[in-house]
């Protein structure tokens, strides 16, 4: 889960990796974007076509998360509207852009009342969470590229949100696809015991016993109030696992690997012990285990960065514009309550095409199009509108807590 100021989800593969328009007239195409600042207000308006997509950008502008995750979220929205005002705009105009700062309370409903057709963002989870509403009372679309919480998953947004972010149930499928890889038959899980955790451990749970590959020997909860771990770690390995996967915050699961080094020698039989993205921040803990247990950490995390743009979930961001503009130019509305219902039809099932210049030709000529992430897959056929699929990053850790080993797992939902 993306939290500007998180300890779970997304919002740890930057602390891991950092350690962490202008509307153009006539049929002129703009090169160019020119940035408002939305202005504070509580007052909501649903936008209604004029033309012209209006898009807002809520990302981290203040804070930790406007250098850490912000700055690079914005920039790669300014640069894919660049590209796609230079190729002709959506609906011969083009995309006029709106920034607020996330961190700043109310700059959801100050986009919404500055007559947004679609929002990119937020980078939090959280916020998402509390502010969803908003948007969808107003009839306003939202993608955002970083919100992975496992909770989103059945927001009953109706097609007004989506992600290009594989969600937290994704990376427990993902998960659960490298403890297969280790060999082992068993697998025990530790968890905290809180909703995120108990969250995390469901999905795990649910994906296991659907595969029908692993059993679980056990499953722990251990409580952030907990000051001593070795009990909880002493049962997780009580059943002799060939996996232990560990589902917990930084901290916390920091605590619990310590805790786990401590209680002796790993058995024999453990092939692995599997992190989730969030305990990859525990880089100083996790540079002090011994040279035992150490090797046999693997992290798992959605995948941050790819070659062809630059910045943290720059990709995902790409494809959040890609997608609402593809789908406006299929609709042939800038009105949410049109357009959105397009946003699916553009991800999957037609002829293949990865830049927004590509699918528009395609789109002019009368074909179904299939748009290709800069992020990997983004076919949004699921009726809430979450990814099938993603794919995620797994990795381990040198003497001094550094990634190592770095390569590609991509998970689908059963």
């Amino acid at each position: 889960m993306v939290t500007v100021k998180a300890r779970a989800g997304t919002a740890a593969i930057l602390a891991g990796a950092i350690a962490l328009a202008a509307c153009s007239g006539g049929g002129d195409a703009a090169t160019d974007t020119t940035v408002t600042s939305a202005a504070t207000s509580d007052v909501s308006t649903p936008r209604e076509a004029d033309g012209v997509l209006s898009l807002g950008v809520l990302f981290p502008k203040t804070g930790p998360g406007a250098t850490q995750l912000g700055a690079g979220l914005i920039k790669a929205v300014s640069d894919a509207v660049v590209l796609i005002n230079a190729a002709g705009g959506v609906l011969g105009q083009g995309i006029r852009i709106t920034e607020a700062d996330e961190a700043v309370e109310g700059a959801m409903a100050a986009l919404i009342d500055g007559g947004v057709d679609a929002i990119i963002g937020p980078a939090s989870s959280t916020v998402a969470l509390a502010q969803l509403h908003t948007a969808v009372d107003a009839g306003v679309v939202v993608c955002s590229p970083t919100a992975t919480a496992l909770a989103l998953d059945d927001y009953p947004a109706g097609g007004w949100f989506f992600r290009t972010a594989p969600s937290d149930s994704l990376q427990m499928v993902a998960i659960e696809l490298v403890a297969r890889g280790t060999g082992a038959s068993t697998m025990s899980v530790a968890y905290l015991d809180d909703p995120y955790g108990r969250g995390l451990a469901g999905a795990l749970t649910d994906r296991v016993q659907a595969s029908g590959v692993l059993s679980i020997a056990d499953q722990v909860p251990f409580a952030s109030t907990d000051e001593d771990l070795s009990s909880a770690a002493e049962a997780v390995l009580a059943g002799d696992p060939g996996v232990v996967v560990v589902l917990a915050d930084g901290d916390d699961g920091g605590r619990f690997l310590a805790a786990l080094d401590a209680v002796g020698t790993p058995r024999p039989a453990l092939a692995q012990v599997i992190v989730n993205d969030a305990v990859r921040t525990a880089r100083q803990t996790i540079a002090g285990l011994s040279d035992e247990l150490r090797p046999k950490i693997t992290a798992v995390a959605p995948r941050a960065e790819v070659d062809r743009v630059e910045g943290f979930f720059a990709a995902n961001a790409v494809d959040c514009v890609n997608l609402i503009a593809l789908a406006v130019e299929r609709a042939q509305s800038d009105k949410p309550n049109v357009f959105r219902s397009n946003v699916g039809q553009v991800s999957y099932g037609g002829a293949q095409c990865d830049s927004f210049a590509a699918c528009k030709t395609l789109l002019d000529a009368g074909s179904q199009i299939d748009y290709q992430g800069l992020s990997g897959s983004v076919d949004l056929r699921t009726l809430l509108g979450e990814l099938r699929g993603g794919n995620f990053d797994v990795f381990q850790f040198d003497t001094d807590g550094n990634e190592i080993g770095l390569r590609n797992q991509a998970a689908s939902a059963l």
